[in-house]
């Protein structure tokens, strides 16, 4: 069989290239088509379960309405994370840095799995020593919280779920505390990989990429992501940020 030539190589290569592209475009454009309509969507549940909770709608209704408002939030969440998936196969993670309080941030996703912790038979709790004023892009750093609040509570076998905050004048730290299942040593690597799950993958759904995503988003932030753990003795995930990202972060 007749070898191909460097010039076939390299028209392989780019036409491989060229389709990659082509594919990512195409995510990119129907995360962003289905993503787009469920703004509205979300908008009028949140207004239903406002006025539903204002007017002591029974229990039932107000189950119903906090279950579907869950399911759309998991919808755009899942979007959300299509396009952040585009952007970084294409190396390209414009961050808009701003200056916002963290504990506010971390109070405001707590609150946002409070329910799905009550259903699966865990607390959350804060240690936040605090306001921490800081510049660090909103957006991901809401994801990240939002993954790992997800994940602790997805495998944290109904048991408590800890978040502690940290500062100093240059940086502050996040971890996000379990005590569940844990990961094995020889897993610990790998969920950090791309559509990689753990050993209880099986207890829910989801792409196998949040941890990828989120431990992208906090080195295009100049961050660092790291994993504590032992199996049957539950998981810590810590997440360091520069107190002002602007220094390392690509601006949009």
């Amino acid at each position: 069989m007749t070898e191909p030539s460097p010039t076939d190589q390299e028209r392989l290569i780019e036409e491989l290239r060229a389709a990659i592209a082509a594919r990512d475009e195409f995510i990119a454009i129907a995360a962003h088509e289905l993503r787009n309509p469920m703004t509205p969507i979300v908008g009028q549940v949140q207004l239903l379960l406002t006025r539903a909770r204002r007017e002591l709608a029974s229990p039932a209704l107000l189950q119903g309405l906090e279950t579907l408002e869950v399911a759309v939030d998991h919808y755009v969440r899942r979007a959300t994370t299509l396009l952040e998936i585009t952007r970084l196969n294409a190396e390209d993670v414009p961050l808009e840095p701003i200056n916002f309080d963290l504990c506010d941030l971390v109070r405001a996703c707590v609150r946002k799995y409070e329910q799905l912790a009550t259903r699966a038979g865990s607390t959350l709790h804060c240690d936040l020593p605090g306001p921490v004023d800081g510049t660090w892009d909103h957006l991901a750093t809401e994801q990240v919280l939002d993954n790992l609040l997800s994940n602790a509570i997805r495998y944290g076998d109904g048991q408590p779920v800890r978040i502690e905050l940290e500062s100093a004048p240059t940086w502050v730290e996040v971890r996000v505390i379990d005590r569940g299942i844990g990961v094995a040593p020889a897993d610990r690597e790998r969920i950090f990989q791309r559509f990689e799950r753990g050993l209880a993958a099986s207890r829910s759904g989801g792409f196998g990429i949040g941890l990828w995503l989120s431990s992208k988003l906090v080195q295009a932030q100049g961050g660092t992501m790291t994993l504590q753990s032992e199996p049957g003795q539950g998981s810590t995930f810590t997440v360091r940020l520069p107190r002002d990202v602007t220094a390392h972060a690509k601006i949009a």
